[in-house]
């Protein structure tokens, strides 16, 4: 199988393409949370209630920006599939359109996703892994920053196989592409395998949240509202969610994230083999400030 790709640090990158092959995730996306804290959404879930009682749309606001998730609702699974891809892609692209493809094996992301070599299952999967990509290609995404800028995007545009390059491939949605142009990404390609492994979606998505920040105190509430977990809840919701975090405090200092459960505080100061891409514009070599 592939290796990840472990950049020195480095964080300047003459071109798009070379920044997304060094990438795992913009910033934005895990800040502004575009993929629910949760492993699936059954049509009977009260998220998906409120989802199609609101039009399918559903608003998240933090204090980063706001994101309307229109269509389909996307979780968790979604972003570790497309946090696969970008990890172990055999190739990033940019076509004669402008638009940029990722190339990659389906069986290879197939394998790190379910850890299930024999070929029925194989089978299966990789039907499983092509209706996720439908699902992600199905959703429409309104972002709106602090500033008022808004942009409207889909994260893959399509998927199609080439015979040219002899692999499978996402377009990526050249709107969805200018929050690596003009934004700030992450590249946690070194945590993967323990990431994909974590069994609590709220937890991955908290761990991925920290993973942008090179320093951040924040408290549980906080931390709830700003990865989409649907406050108020009802207190058989809150208390199941802290008692997954307290039994969890272990799993998160494996990422440097310390969880104080009776103060309900997260601590974390930063992990090493985490790396932070600057907007292509950006020449000075200087970050921007991690609010």
């Amino acid at each position: 199988m592939s290796k990840a790709k472990h950049p020195t640090q480095k964080s300047l990158f003459e071109s798009v393409e070379t920044k997304i092959k060094y990438s795992t995730s913009s910033v934005e996306e895990l800040r502004v949370p575009i993929y629910a804290p949760v492993k699936q959404l059954p049509p009977q879930s009260s998220a998906a209630k409120e989802f199609k009682k609101n039009n399918n749309i559903r608003l998240i606001k933090t204090k980063w920006g706001q994101v309307e998730i229109r269509n389909r609702l996307l979780t968790q699974t979604h972003k570790d599939i497309m946090d696969l891809i970008f990890t172990y892609n055999k190739k990033v692209k940019r076509l004669d359109d402008g638009t940029i493809a990722l190339y990659f094996s389906q069986s290879e992301i197939s394998k790190y996703y379910h850890n299930d070599d024999s070929s029925d299952k194989n089978v299966k999967n990789l039907k499983w892994l092509r209706q996720k990509l439908d699902e992600i290609a199905d959703c429409r995404i309104q972002y709106k920053d602090n500033i008022g800028n808004e942009i409207d995007f889909r994260v893959i545009l399509k998927k199609a196989f080439s015979v040219k390059e002899n692999m499978y491939g996402i377009i990526l949605d050249s709107n969805y592409v200018e929050f690596y142009e003009k934004g700030l990404s992450v590249n946690y390609s070194s945590k993967i395998p323990d990431l994909i492994s974590v069994e609590s979606p709220l937890i991955k998505s908290i761990i991925r949240f920290f993973f942008t920040h090179k320093a951040l105190n924040m408290t549980l509430k906080n931390i709830l509202i700003t990865v989409g977990f649907p406050l108020p809840a009802s207190i058989r919701t809150l208390q199941t969610a802290k008692k997954t975090l307290r039994e969890n405090v272990e799993l998160f200092a494996k990422f440097d994230i310390i969880y104080d459960s009776k103060k309900e505080i997260f601590y974390y100061k930063g992990t090493e083999d985490i790396y932070i891409n600057l907007p292509i514009a950006n020449k000075t070599g200087t970050l921007p400030a991690f609010d």
